[in-house]
C-alpha cells in the first residue's frame, strides 16, 4: 500500500533510513530534483543541500528519528537540483518504522518556486513604486478607501520630521483626515472650522467615490516662516483595492511672487527710469502732430541726449539714425501707423560722441478716449547681441566648413528618424549620395547592417533610433554596413540628440571608418581559434564548443549530441615514405573531406598531430554512425594528390554520445577515444561505437 501511495502521489515523496539514505522515491520527487530513481536510491539525501549544510541536515535527521524536537525537519527551505539550479520547497516529515524495524522518515515535498518568485516580484514592484514616490519633490501619500495612509514618500517624511511631526501622526496606518485637520488652513476665507470641514467633506466624497479629484490652497505657517501649499486629491482609476493619492505642493514662492507683484505695480513706474534703455510714450494728436509725453532718463546713456531735449524736439532721436538706415526705419513706422499694429524695428545710430550702436525699438498703439493714439514703447541697446550674431554667423560658417571637410561621417536625422543631411565623408564611407540617403530611415531593410559576430543589426537598434527614443547619447557602437557596391564597411558610431526649447528636435550620428581595424581583429580571432595548417578549429576552440554543447545537453535531456574521435591510420608511414610535405597535404585533404561531409553547425577540429574530432549537435547515435561510415569510406576512396603522386590513407573512428550521467565533457571524449582504440586494435579503417559502461 505504501509503495502505491508513494508511486502515484503528485506530491514529491521519499523514504529515508536512519543512515540518511534514500530507500524509496516517487516520480514526482525525482522530477522535482531532475533525477532518475536509480540516481537517488541508496544515495544520501543531503546531496540536495549545499555542501556547508549537509552535516547539519544529517544530524537533524538522526535527531528527528530519535524523537528529539530540535531535529524537526519541516517548513520552507532551499535545495539544489541535479543541474545545480536552486529550488524553493516546503517539506514535512513523518517518522515510521521501516521493514527492518529501524525508524525511517517519510518526507513530503512541495515545489514553491513559483510562489517565491511571485513574492520576490511583488516585493520588487513595491520597492520600485516606493522609489518612484521618493523621487518626487512634492509631499505624497497614498490612502486606502477608509482614509488611512498606506504609503508616504521621502519628501513627506522629511517635511514631517523637520516640522516636529511624530511618526505615529503622519506615517503608514494613520487616519489622514484626523492628522491633517489641525494643519490645513485655507489660504482664503479666514481658515475657520467651516473651511476645514469643506476639505474634509470633499476628501470623504473622493473616498466614497462620489468625487474623482479636487484641490485646495492653504497656509501652513511655522514660527519662523510663512508657507503656502496646494493639496491635490485624486482617486486612482480602476485601482483594486481603491487608492487615493494626496500631494502637497509647496507654492510659497508663487504666492509670495503674486503678493510682491501686487505691491510692486506702483513701483514699476519708478523703475522705468532705471532700467536699461529708454521707455517712452509718443502721442499722435492729429493736426497737432506727434509729441513725446514721456521719455525715461535712460535715453541719456542710449542716445546721449536728455529727456527734455526729446520732449522739445521730436526729431532729436531721428537725427542720430545713420542715413543709410533711415528709409527702412521710416517705412516700418508708416506701415505700423497705417495698419494700427505694433511696431518693431532695429537700426543703427551714431551718438554725439561718435559711438555707433544698434537700437531695438518696439511700441504698441492704444486709442485714447479723446481720439488720439498713444504709442508706448522701449528703446534698447542691442549692440552686444548684434556682435554675437555676427560671431555666430562666422561660427556657423566655420561649422559648415568642418561639416564639409572632416574625415568622419556625419548624418542628421529629424524627430521622425528620417535623414535630412549627410556630409561628404558620410557619402564616401557609405557609398551613397545625399539624394539616395535623404528621407531614408535606419529601419529601411535595404540598408543591411550586422553586429561584429555577423548577426543581424535591426534598424530600430541603430544608435540614432535609440537616441531618438531615449533622448540620451549613444557612444562607440560598432556595426558593419553593406555598401551598394557589395563591400562591407565597418563603422564606429556615436549618436547625439539635439533639443530645441526643451523638446528633442533632431539627432546627428557621427562615425568613422574602422574597417581595417575590425578586419585585423577578426583575422587575429580567426588565428586564435583555427588550426594553422588545416584551417579547421584548433583544440582550444574545439573544447570551448564541446563544453557549451555539454552544458546545453545537461539543461535539455532530450537534446542529442555526438562526438567522433578520428585518427589517420599508419600516418607515420606516410611521413617516413612520402615525406612531411606529403603528410601535411594528407592532413589538409582529410580536413577538407570532413568539412564537405558535415553541416554548417557541426564543428571539425584538429585535436592532435593526426587526430581530429567532429562535434555533431542535434545528432543521435544512428545518424552519427551513418555519417562516420560515409566519411570513412570517402577518405579511403579518395587518395591525396601530392607532387603528381597518389597517397592513400584510411581512418579509424570512435563514436560517443553525451549522456546525462557524464560528469563532464572530458568523459565524453574519453569514451570516444576508447571506441577509437577499439577500431585500431580490430584492424583499422573501422567505425566503432563507445560501450555503455
Amino acid at each position: 500500500m505504501l509503495d502505491k501511495i508513494i508511486r502515484h502521489s503528485p506530491i514529491g515523496i521519499a523514504v529515508i533510513d536512519r543512515e540518511g539514505l534514500y530507500r524509496r522515491v516517487n516520480p514526482a520527487y525525482c522530477g522535482m530534483y531532475g533525477c532518475k530513481p536509480h540516481e537517488l536510491i541508496g544515495q544520501s539525501f543531503t546531496r540536495v543541500f549545499a555542501e556547508p549544510q549537509r552535516a547539519e541536515m544529517l544530524a537533524r535527521h538522526v535527531a528527528f528519528l530519535d524523537g528529539d524536537g530540535d531535529g524537526e525537519l519541516k517548513g520552507e527551505m532551499q535545495v539544489l537540483r541535479r543541474d545545480g539550479a536552486a529550488l524553493d520547497i516546503f517539506s514535512e516529515s513523518v517518522r515510521f518504522p521501516g521493514e527492518d524495524g529501524q525508524p525511517c522518515r517519510l518526507v513530503y515535498v512541495l515545489d514553491i518556486s513559483e510562489r517565491k518568485a511571485g513574492e520576490s516580484a511583488l516585493k520588487a514592484s513595491r520597492q520600485f513604486l516606493q522609489s518612484v514616490l521618493d523621487g518626487l519633490s512634492a509631499h505624497v501619500c497614498v490612502l486606502d478607501e477608509t482614509g488611512r495612509i498606506v504609503a508616504v514618500n521621502r519628501a513627506w517624511r522629511d517635511f514631517a520630521s523637520a516640522n516636529g511631526g511624530r511618526a505615529d501622526q503622519v506615517h503608514e496606518g494613520v487616519d489622514y483626515l484626523a492628522a491633517a485637520r489641525p494643519a490645513c488652513h485655507p489660504a482664503h476665507g479666514g481658515g475657520g472650522d467651516g473651511d476645514t470641514g469643506t476639505f474634509a467633506e470633499q476628501l470623504r466624497a473622493v473616498l466614497a467615490g462620489r468625487l474623482t479629484h479636487f484641490q485646495l490652497e492653504y497656509s501652513c505657517h511655522s514660527p519662523t516662516e510663512r508657507r503656502w501649499f496646494v493639496v491635490h486629491v485624486s482617486r486612482i482609476e480602476d485601482s483594486d483595492p481603491p487608492r487615493i493619492v494626496v500631494t502637497h505642493d509647496n507654492v510659497t514662492a508663487l504666492v509670495m511672487a503674486q503678493e510682491t507683484l501686487r505691491q510692486g505695480e506702483a513701483l514699476l513706474r519708478d523703475l522705468a527710469a532705471s532700467i536699461p534703455g529708454a521707455v517712452f510714450r509718443l502721442v499722435n494728436q492729429g493736426a497737432l502732430g506727434w509729441r513725446y509725453t514721456y521719455m525715461s532718463p535712460g535715453v541719456r546713456d542710449l542716445y546721449e541726449v536728455t529727456p527734455e531735449q526729446v520732449a522739445s524736439d521730436r526729431k532729436a532721436l531721428w537725427t542720430k539714425i545713420l542715413p543709410e538706415d533711415r528709409p527702412a526705419h521710416d517705412l516700418s513706422i508708416q506701415l505700423a501707423i497705417t495698419a494700427h499694429t505694433p511696431w518693431e524695428h532695429e537700426y543703427r545710430i551714431r551718438t554725439p560722441s561718435g559711438l555707433v550702436k544698434w537700437i531695438h525699438a518696439k511700441a504698441r498703439p492704444k486709442q485714447d478716449a479723446d481720439g488720439s493714439v498713444i504709442w508706448t514703447g522701449m528703446l534698447t541697446d542691442v549692440s552686444d547681441r548684434k556682435r554675437m550674431e555676427a560671431g555666430l554667423m562666422a561660427s556657423e560658417e566655420t561649422y559648415r566648413t568642418l561639416f564639409e571637410t572632416v574625415p568622419q561621417g556625419v548624418v542628421y536625422h529629424d524627430a521622425d528618424g528620417r535623414i535630412t543631411s549627410a556630409n561628404p565623408a558620410a557619402q564616401r564611407i557609405l557609398g551613397l549620395t545625399l539624394d539616395q540617403m535623404k528621407g531614408g530611415m535606419s529601419v529601411d531593410p535595404r540598408w543591411h547592417a550586422v553586429h561584429e559576430d555577423g548577426t543581424e543589426y535591426p534598424g530600430e537598434e541603430h544608435p540614432a533610433m535609440i537616441a531618438l527614443r531615449t533622448g540620451r547619447p549613444v557612444k562607440d557602437v560598432v556595426m558593419g554596413v553593406s555598401r551598394p557596391d557589395g563591400a562591407r564597411v565597418w563603422i564606429q558610431v556615436n549618436a547625439t540628440p539635439l533639443f530645441k526649447q526643451g523638446r528633442l528636435s533632431q539627432v546627428y550620428a557621427s562615425f568613422e571608418d574602422i574597417t581595417q581595424r575590425v578586419l585585423l581583429s577578426h583575422e587575429l580571432q580567426q588565428q586564435a581559434s583555427t588550426d594553422y595548417l588545416t584551417g579547421v578549429a584548433n583544440r582550444r576552440s574545439l573544447m570551448q564548443r564541446l563544453h557549451s554543447e555539454f552544458e546545453r545537453s545537461m539543461r535539455h535531456p532530450s537534446v542529442c549530441c555526438c562526438v567522433l574521435a578520428i585518427d589517420l591510420d599508419e600516418f607515420k608511414l606516410v611521413n617516413d615514405s612520402w615525406g612531411h610535405a606529403a603528410g601535411d597535404a594528407v592532413l589538409i585533404h582529410v580536413a577538407h573531406l570532413m568539412r564537405e561531409a558535415t553541416r554548417q553547425h557541426d564543428l571539425v577540429g584538429r585535436s592532435g598531430g593526426e587526430e581530429f574530432t567532429l562535434l555533431l549537435p542535434d545528432t543521435d547515435l544512428d545518424e552519427a554512425q551513418a555519417l562516420a561510415e560515409r566519411l570513412r569510406q570517402r577518405i579511403a576512396d579518395t587518395p591525396t594528390r601530392c607532387d603528381g603522386r597518389s597517397v592513400p590513407i584510411t581512418v579509424s573512428i570512435g563514436i560517443a554520445m553525451i549522456r546525462q550521467s557524464d560528469p563532464d565533457a572530458d568523459a565524453v571524449l574519453a569514451r570516444a577515444d576508447r571506441a577509437l582504440y577499439q577500431a585500431k586494435h580490430q584492424g583499422r579503417n573501422l567505425v566503432r561505437l563507445a560501450q555503455s559502461a
